[in-house]
């Protein structure tokens, strides 16, 4: 799998990935931590203990209950228990565990209010309360209510202590959801910055907000950061491309859709042609031209007039005469017309191959379907290409026919004079000659 970094012989461009390390815009250069990264919890007072021993019983068979994923059993022991106990400490406790059954069979309004419970309580440990904030703000997630989800996240941070990669990614997905792009990007950057395992969510979010902030320039470095973290995924090229694009840099497009192919992600007759015209305008035709036929001969791009006559083109401006004649040969074979056959003869005679250049004159004029100016250009320089040949009388006849076009009569008719007038002189000189011979014959 070729990487961006790859030197590209066939445009001379250099991409500097960097794999190694964040890639750094204008967002993200400011980015830090929302909650200490190093220190303890300090519990402010006793959160106290169970001291009623009936409480204690039921709280330890809820338990068991739950974990053995008997929720509606655990839920009942539950509810009797903060129904009924003076034990405030065992029906905080309670109520968190009642959250979490509730949580366990998608009852998530209920397993919200019970987590909600347990916190004003005030008997849950420092941790404790800071995990179920961050489960309240998950519950308002799974139901869409994004602002009260980024609320609780808010308040998460606010006592969190060391929190993990994927919190951050959590709130990075709520900020992005709710369409905060800006505020989203410093928890994706910290997410990534921390470790998170499953880092193409992050970078896509990452991306996206830089796009939708119309940073184009942060944006160009993430999307060349991703192509070398994710060369497989042909999005991460799209997205790269497009930038490139807004960005009106021609090169880099060309550069990354080479890549793209050589890494075969880009093999569509939309991508081929895309590539081919990326060739030509950097004005390199024969790429152009070869990229296109590879398509082609692929299959994916359609055999068609058309793109045999791009192919064509293109190898004709490389002045690659033998592959141009190829082309344009597959060309013609989709239309009657003799224009394909002329553009041919014309390459014929620029090289001085009068012979191939007479013929494909002739096969032009017989299939017809010319331009009108066209015509009697094929006529002029047929009649050109067989005096070239030493076929004079059939140049002066071809000549006659080009006369009767106008933008060209005037010049067959001088070329009609020419060969004349040479005629005449050949003549002359023959029998000046003659005349030399007879007189030296005399002397003799």
């Amino acid at each position: 799998m070729k990487k961006l970094s790859v030197l590209l012989g066939v445009t001379g461009l250099v991409f500097a990935g960097s794999a190694m390390a964040l890639p750094q815009t204008k967002y993200t250069s400011s980015c830090k931590p929302l909650s200490p990264t190093e220190g303890k919890y300090e519990e402010k007072g006793s959160t106290g203990s169970i001291s009623s021993q009936s409480a204690f019983k039921k709280l330890t068979a809820a338990n068991e209950a739950y974990a053995d994923g008997k929720h509606q059993e655990s839920i009942a022991i539950l509810n009797e228990l903060i129904a009924n106990s003076s034990d405030k400490v065992a029906v905080g406790r309670a109520q968190s565990l009642q959250g979490m059954n509730y949580q366990a069979i998608e009852n998530y309004s209920a397993a919200r209010n019970a987590f909600m419970k347990a916190i004003e309580s005030g008997f849950l440990r420092k941790q404790d309360e800071v995990r179920l904030r961050r489960g309240i703000a998950q519950l308002y997630a799974i139901e869409e209510n994004y602002s009260q989800a980024i609320s609780w996240m808010e308040r998460y941070f606010k006592d969190a202590i060391k929190p993990p990669a994927n919190s951050y990614a959590s709130y990075a997905s709520l900020l992005y959801n709710s369409e905060k792009y800006r505020e989203a990007i410093c928890p994706a950057y910290i997410a990534l910055e921390q470790g998170i395992s499953s880092k193409k969510p992050m970078y896509s979010m990452l991306f996206g907000a830089h796009i939708r902030l119309n940073e184009n320039v942060g944006a160009e470095t993430i999307g060349e950061e991703m192509i070398e973290l994710f060369p497989d995924d042909k999005s991460v090229y799209n997205n790269l491309f497009a930038v490139y694009s807004r960005r009106g840099k021609q090169a880099d497009m060309l550069a990354l859709a080479e890549l793209a192919r050589m890494n075969g992600i880009w093999q569509s007759e939309t991508n081929y042609k895309q590539l081919s015209a990326l060739f030509s305008n950097n004005k390199t035709p024969r790429l152009a031209a070869e990229r296109l036929k590879e398509g082609i001969n692929k299959g994916v791009v359609e055999s068609n007039e058309d793109n045999w006559k791009r192919v064509a083109d293109n190898y004709f401006f490389a002045k690659d005469l033998e592959n141009a004649v190829e082309a344009y040969d597959k060309a013609s074979s989709f239309t009657s017309s003799g224009k394909y056959d002329y553009k041919v003869a014309i390459m014929y005679q620029d090289n001085d191959d009068y012979a191939k250049a007479a013929r494909k004159y002739s096969e032009a004029i017989r299939k017809g379907g010319l331009k009108e100016g066209d015509i009697g250009y094929a006529y002029m320089n047929l009649g050109v290409s067989q005096f070239r040949l030493g076929r004079e009388q059939a140049a002066i006849e071809t000549m006659k026919r080009a006369t009767k076009y106008p933008k060209v009569a005037k010049n067959a008719n001088a070329y009609i004079k020419y060969l004349g007038d040479l005629k005449r002189m050949r003549d002359s000189l023959a029998e000046i000659n003659q005349e030399e011979n007879q007189e030296g014959e005399g002397e003799s």
